[in-house]
C-alpha cells in the first residue's frame, strides 16, 4: 500500500513505482481524492481512517508518504504491527523517527520491518556520514550539512517542518540525543553558511557510526540563524497554526528538476585534530526521495528484514549510492 498516494511526494513515489512495473494499493484519508486517483491510474484504492479500527487486509508492506508524521506515523505503524505488515515512510521529523525506531522489539516479534526515513534526508545523509566515519576510525565528532535542491514544495512538508521547529533543536552529545536551541551553532562548508537543525540524520548517523558528538544543519544566513536561535520554536508554532487552516491541496503539478542537484557534506574529526570530509551529490530532492522510497520497498519485499531499522541498517550503507545519479566524492581539507 502507498498511503498518501495523492500528495506531492506520494504522486512521485507512485510515478516511480509504476515506471518500475509495480501496481500498489492506493491508500489515504480522503476518499474523493483517492477515488479520482484510482480512476486515473486504474489501481485499487482503500480509504483508511487512522482514528478507526478496521484492520489492514492482504497488505505485505505500507509506504507512508502522508505527513505530518506525528499525526500519521504512530497509528499507521500500529495498524502494520497488528496486521504483520512492514512499515516504511519518507519521514523527516526527528521526534517520530525516534518513536518508530523504539518499536524494534515488537517489530521483531511480529517478524516485520519498521523503516522510517526511507526518503531523502536519512537515506542520503546517513550514507555519506558512514562513508566519512569509515575514513577516520577514531572520529570523535561528525558534522552533516544538507543542501537539498527542490523543484516544488508540499503542504505536508510544510506541516512536518512546523512540527519539527515547534519541538526545538537537537544534537548528539556524549553519545545521546540532547535538546539544544535551533541554530545553536553555525559553520561554513561548500561556500555556504549552515546552521544546526533538528534533522533525523542525527539519530541515523549515531546509530551507524557510534560517534559521540554529531550536529546536522541546513543552509541559513547568519542573521536568520541568530533569529531562529531565539525564536525557532515560536516560528514552528506559528507555522502549525497557518497549516492547520489550510484546506487539502489540489492535484500536485508535475515537476522536472532535471537540472537541480542536491548535496550533503559529512565532516569528521578526532581528538588529535585530524579531519576528513566527503560530499554526496544526487538529484532533485523530491524525485530522489521517491526513487529511494520505491527501491527501499523493493528491498523489503525481496529481503524481508525484521526490526526497527534505518535504511542503511536494513539495506547496507551502500544503498544510497546504488540509486541513479548518486555519488560520493572525498574532499581535501
Amino acid at each position: 500500500m502507498l498511503y498518501g498516494a495523492y500528495g506531492t511526494t506520494g504522486r512521485l513515489i507512485l510515478e516511480e513505482a509504476l515506471r518500475r512495473g509495480h501496481r500498489p494499493l492506493l491508500g489515504g484519508r480522503d476518499p474523493s481524492r483517492l477515488s479520482a486517483l484510482a480512476s486515473e491510474t486504474g489501481l485499487k484504492a482503500v480509504a483508511l481512517d487512522l482514528g478507526g479500527s478496521e484492520p489492514l487486509k492482504d497488505v505485505a508492506a505500507v509506504m507512508n508518504a502522508a505527513g505530518p508524521y506525528n499525526v500519521t506515523g504512530r497509528p499507521l505503524r500500529r495498524r502494520c504491527l497488528d496486521a504483520g505488515a512492514s512499515y516504511l515512510d519518507v519521514n523527516g521529523e526527528i521526534q517520530d523517527l525516534v518513536a518508530a525506531l523504539d518499536s524494534d522489539a515488537e517489530a521483531r516479534k511480529r517478524g516485520i520491518a519498521i523503516i522510517p526515513g526511507a526518503g531523502f534526508g536519512v537515506v542520503y545523509g546517513e550514507a555519506v556520514a558512514v562513508h566519512a566515519a569509515r575514513r577516520l576510525a577514531d572520529a570523535s565528532w561528525l558534522r552533516i550539512s544538507v543542501a537539498d535542491a527542490n523543484a516544488t514544495s508540499s503542504s505536508g512538508a510544510m506541516r512536518s517542518t512546523a512540527v519539527v521547529l515547534a519541538g526545538g533543536g537537537y544534537a548528539v552529545e556524549g553519545g545521546a540525543l540532547r535538546e539544544r536551541a535551533i541554530a545553536f551553532r553555525t559553520w561554513r562548508v561548500g561556500g555556504r553558511r549552515f546552521a544546526a537543525a533538528p534533522r533525523p540524520e542525527l539519530v541515523a548517523a549515531q546509530r551507524l557510526t557510534g560517534i559521540a558528538d554529531i550536529v546536522a544543519g541546513v543552509p541559513l544566513p547568519l542573521p536568520a540563524a541568530l533569529f531562529m536561535r531565539f525564536a525557532g520554536k515560536l516560528v514552528g508554532r506559528l507555522l502549525l497554526r497557518v497549516s492547520a487552516r489550510q484546506r487539502p491541496g489540489k492535484t500536485p503539478k508535475k515537476i522536472d528538476g532535471a537540472d537541480l542537484h542536491s548535496r550533503i557534506w559529512a565532516e569528521a574529526g578526532n581528538a588529535s585534530g585530524k579531519r576528513v570530509a566527503s560530499l554526496l551529490e544526487t538529484g532533485e530532492g523530491y524525485r530522489m526521495a521517491a526513487t529511494a522510497a520505491v527501491h527501499a520497498m523493493e528491498r523489503v519485499l525481496a529481503d524481508r528484514p525484521t526490526g526497527a531499522l534505518t535504511p542503511a541498517q536494513a539495506f547496507g550503507p551502500e544503498f544510497a549510492v546504488s540509486l541513479p545519479g548518486t555519488r560520493i566524492v572525498d574532499l581535501q581539507v
